[in-house]
């Protein structure tokens, strides 16, 4: 082998190691978040909360159909302050 050839180092990887784990089509800190206010809600108000928690989680599944990363794009960017003082 001489010494000008570059040596190849990549190895395949499939598509699902490259990919964040999602429950429901969702980011798991999204899902985990719904799934912790729901049931704090059904524990201290009523079992019908359930109903909330359902629709919440459809409906981001809604907004997460397109980007797949939009509730943790929130969720990271929602502490993030517009101006800071210095």
């Amino acid at each position: 082998m001489a010494e000008s050839e570059p040596v190849d180092y990549s190895v395949p990887v499939h598509q699902s190691l490259m990919e964040k784990h999602q429950l429901f089509g969702i980011g798991e800190k999204a899902f985990y978040g719904i799934v912790m206010v729901t049931l704090i809600l059904c524990s201290m108000i009523s079992f019908w909360c359930i109903v909330l928690g359902i629709v919440a989680l459809l409906t981001c599944k809604m907004l997460c159909k397109n980007e797949p990363q939009l509730m943790e794009f929130i969720l990271q960017n929602i502490q993030v302050q517009d101006r800071y003082r210095g």
